[in-house]
């Protein structure tokens, strides 16, 4: 049984740990309500930006030579697939439950599947804790790497990786580009959702796919609605090459919001637990102090009397 000395020493140690669980949970929470706002804002700017492209795509699917001269026009074709981009979202600390165990875990299945199917997966990694684990545990080829972003993305950070893997995929050096990342949902709940990117055409009135449905095609049509007339000014090519790029670092960069509240609300929720946890153990510990102690009183008294016996 353990001396009173060595429990008074896991109780101090456990209350510190205790402060500082409690004081991660405060600033997680301070943190992840300035995350959810800039979530919430994006949104509405991203589904009519969406809703945007997706009129003028509709517009010109079907007059190929009209966007013949653009320099995106490679990323509203389709075209047989070798390679897959996968974009993985992960975060750059720990101490956030199992929100990395559970990207990087479905980025690892992805990258399986994908073999599986006779493809060579490409990624590019965002986050410390995604490049660790694929520096450990995989020998996929890697476009790019971009670390210290997660806590706070910005639009650069999303122009960047725009710009990187839109390049690969005119390079032909993958074929398509989806992202693996998270969609948040509450302050205490988020579902890890493939997103697909490039070629322009698969999220064209695209809606987040939620892991494990990984599916050949991610095309989805809307019903045929009346529309009005479209007029493009001054031409199709110089509209095309404003909004693609403009359309790919828009969705990125919501994708990145949505994985940093995500990662926050995580922390919160892990935080929490772990201060509650550290409670429940220094209740414990006390009650087990107490016993030892008292324990120790009464066998001290029994000495005591055992004794004053003797010497009677």
């Amino acid at each position: 049984m353990p001396n009173l000395k060595d429990i008074r020493r896991r109780i101090k140690s456990v209350k510190s740990t205790q402060k500082i669980t409690q004081a991660m949970r405060m600033v997680a929470a301070a943190k992840v309500k300035r995350a959810e706002n800039r979530v919430k804002a994006a949104r509405p700017y991203a589904s009519e930006f969406r809703q945007i492209f997706s009129d003028v795509f509709n517009a010109l699917k079907n007059h190929n030579q009209d966007i013949s001269g653009s320099r995106y026009a490679d990323l509203l074709q389709s075209r047989q697939i070798h390679n897959v981009g996968i974009v993985v979202i992960s975060s750059d600390r720990g101490l956030c439950g199992n929100y990395n165990s559970a990207v990087i875990r479905q980025a690892f299945r992805l990258e399986k599947e994908i073999k599986a199917r006779g493809l060579t997966p490409k990624f590019y990694l965002v986050g410390n804790k995604a490049i660790q684990a694929f520096a450990r545990y995989s020998n996929s080829e890697i476009l790019g790497r971009s670390a210290g972003i997660s806590a706070a993305p910005t639009v650069e950070d999303a122009n960047l990786i725009a710009q990187t893997m839109t390049q690969a995929f005119l390079d032909e050096k993958i074929d398509t580009i989806d992202v693996l990342s998270t969609h948040f949902v509450s302050m205490i709940s988020y579902k890890v959702q493939i997103s697909p990117v490039i070629p322009v055409r698969s999220f064209i009135d695209w809606e987040p796919e939620l892991i494990p449905s990984l599916n050949d095609s991610h095309y989805s049509v809307s019903p045929s609605e009346l529309k009005p007339e479209l007029l493009l000014e001054p031409n199709a090519v110089s509209i095309l090459d404003k909004m693609v790029p403009m359309f790919v670092s828009n969705l990125l960069y919501t994708l990145l919001l949505e994985g940093s509240a995500s990662e926050l609300a995580a922390r919160m929720t892990a935080m929490s637990n772990a201060t509650s946890n550290a409670g429940d153990m220094i209740n414990r510990l006390t009650i087990q102090y107490n016993k030892v102690r008292q324990a120790a009183i009464t066998q001290e008294i029994l000495e005591i009397v055992g004794g004053a016996e003797a010497l009677k």
